[in-house]
């Protein structure tokens, strides 16, 4: 584990500075560590990162690199724990007390050094060429038994140069499949603690590594490919302070994809766990085929160098397909074209059409402010974010795209309070009217269409957006959220399906869904659970409360359905407000839901 030393303070002074100090230090100086040395950045938990590796040898390499790049570079301070052990690993996070015992060794690490438990210690000594101090016993929180702690170095804190001992350097031994227990880095930085893993079953860096022939230049490597390829779009990376700009970008090339056929793109919100992975967990992650990298060397004009690679099913490694480096300076007329042309070439590597999309005038500074809103919206920053998105609106006040995002954003189906939406859908269809028939209007269209009464024509929009984009997987989920409405559930948990293999990591409307249908076919108790799963991805997930309420109470619990529903936005609510966020056309699954409201003590007719 990682983290930034004086982050607080350096906040405190300077903001903007500082995170942009901790973003740039994580793009270019720790993660290219970790994964040079087979690590998996598991997440970024504001200046800190949490990483899993092969072996404890590759993971106090990495630590060792990072440290002293830092210190040659002058980059900020950072403390660095590393822990030995079983861990749990669920939804692309870990879990478990070694994960804990690493954040604490990373607290009692010296700034600019690095502390190992006793477990990590036992497997290098001797075996790798730096001193290590013997640091004693210490309590550490929440674990019962004190941990042995030993520095890295003595004098790490004086590089350029590591104090290493006089031992000859030992190859580090190959990494076992079999029996092996991942070691945890702790890298303490700028912007907040967080853990890096490195997976064991990693695909190889090459063609030339892994012994398969490298494709023939102008020949897709998928051209062999039988059947419809499933292709990951990771996060792209960048060369200056912009990660941020990089990962949206991403995230449009992906909405870009969305009307291709013939394909399975996976969604945005599931590519984004993926990020810091190395392209052969990222597939095993997501069930992907083919992964797509990107690399931004400086502003979005300078164009963007993608890879595709491969998996191969037999040995699990990677191979590395043909490298696309996309759109130089003077073919690109401007950053509203960029994420097109880019899915556009992804598209045409594996042979497949992509249907042409209206590009329209739009200034750079505008798609930036677009980027930007974006990315503060997943930051959970919606005040910063809307201040973006009117900026964006404001330099491009013809842009469907920005104004499309206002009405999705407006409507705010999964946090926003119950009780307003049937009218928020009506003021965000007035904010589309007139729009071109892109995927965020169709959505807001067929929403307002259901919550206005008018249920076949919604049940047509979303059949519209599903046929024109079939890989977006949000048109696809709410296409099954009017089947489940119109009381068509075998219908809505065969689309639920589709979506899923679109989006394979459990998202909080997917799931809000499932615990819908559960109840509507009586399974009260796994609607609970499901529900909860839901505020457990997304707290402020205001229709998963309202099915956890009705669920709990339906069960008989009527302590905590009634805690439920209190927690809700707007409670206490009425049986009417909360059900009216529902627009059941069908009486079955509206009955079952009235009556489960009713039982956790909201007033109002069952």
């Amino acid at each position: 584990m990682l983290d930034v030393f004086g982050f607080s303070r350096m906040m405190a002074g300077d903001e903007a500075g500082t995170l942009n100090q901790v973003l740039a230090q994580q793009q270019t100086l720790i993660a290219p560590a970790i994964r040079s040395h087979g690590g998996r950045i598991i997440k970024l938990m504001g200046d800190g990162v949490l990483a899993l590796f092969p072996s404890v040898i590759a993971a106090v390499e990495a630590a060792a690199q990072i440290q002293a790049d830092a210190a040659r570079t002058r980059h900020l301070q950072l403390r660095i724990g590393i822990n030995l052990g079983e861990v749990m690993i669920a939804q692309g996070d870990v879990f478990g007390d070694e994960v804990n015992i690493a954040a604490r060794l990373e607290s009692l690490a010296r700034p600019g050094g690095v502390a190992l438990s006793a477990a990590a210690y036992d497997q290098v000594r001797n075996r790798i060429p730096y001193d290590f101090e013997d640091f004693g016993l210490h309590e550490v929180k929440n674990i019962p038994d004190p941990v042995q702690v030993y520095f890295l170095g003595g004098e790490l804190t004086s590089l350029p140069s590591l104090r290493r001992s006089t031992l000859p350097p030992k190859p580090p031994e190959p990494a076992r499949r079999n029996g092996m227990r991942p070691a945890m880095l702790l890298l303490a930085g700028c912007l907040g603690a967080a853990t890096a893993v490195a997976g064991i079953w990693g695909w190889q860096q090459a063609a030339r590594h892994s012994g398969v022939a490298a494709p023939v230049p102008g020949q897709p490597a998928a051209a062999s490919f039988e059947g419809s390829p499933v292709i990951a779009v990771l996060p792209f990376t960048a060369g200056t302070l912009q990660p941020d700009m990089a990962r949206m970008l991403a995230q449009d090339v992906i909405r870009s994809l969305a009307a291709a056929g013939d394909v399975r793109i996976i969604a945005p919100s599931s590519a984004r766990a993926a990020a810091g992975l190395l392209p052969g967990e990222a597939a095993a992650l997501l069930g992907a085929e083919f992964v797509v990298t990107g690399h931004l060397p400086g502003s979005l004009r300078e164009g963007v160098k993608l890879e595709i690679l491969q998996a191969d099913a037999g040995s699990g490694e990677q191979v590395r397909a043909e490298p696309l480096s996309i759109l130089p300076p003077q073919q690109q007329a401007a950053a509203v074209t960029l994420a097109p042309q880019l899915a556009d070439s992804i598209i045409r590597y594996f042979g497949k059409p992509l249907p042409e999309l209206a590009r329209p005038d739009v200034p750079d500074e505008a798609v930036l402010r677009l980027l930007t809103a974006r990315s503060l919206r997943l930051q959970g920053n919606r005040d910063r974010a809307d201040l973006a998105l009117g900026q964006a609106i404001q330099m491009a006040p013809d842009w469907p795209e920005a104004q499309a995002q206002a009405a999705l954003w407006h409507l705010d189906m999964l946090t926003g309070p119950a009780a307003g939406l049937p009218q928020r859908a009506a003021e965000a269809a007035q904010i589309a009217a007139g729009l071109p028939p892109q995927a965020g209007v169709l959505q807001v269209q067929a929403l307002a269409a259901q919550f206005a009464g008018r249920s076949d024509e919604a049940l047509q929009l979303a059949e519209q957006l599903a046929e024109t984009y079939p890989n977006d997987a949000e048109g696809q989920l709410l296409r099954a959220w009017l089947l489940h409405l119109a009381g068509q559930g075998g219908g809505a948990q065969n689309v639920l399906d589709q979506v899923r293999r679109l989006d394979p990591l459990p998202q909080p409307m997917a799931l809000t869904l499932q615990a819908a249908l559960n109840l509507a076919a009586g399974h009260e108790g796994e609607a609970a659970a499901v529900a909860a799963e839901a505020l457990a991805s997304e707290p402020e997930a205001q229709l998963a409360g309202l099915l956890h309420c009705a669920s709990l109470a339906a069960l008989g619990n009527f302590d905590e359905a009634a805690a439920a529903c209190a927690r809700l936005k707007g409670a206490p609510l009425t049986v009417d407000q909360a059900a009216a966020a529902f627009p059941y056309s069908a009486p079955a699954p509206q009955r079952a839901l009235r009556t489960g409201l009713s039982l956790a003590g909201l007033s109002g007719r069952p």
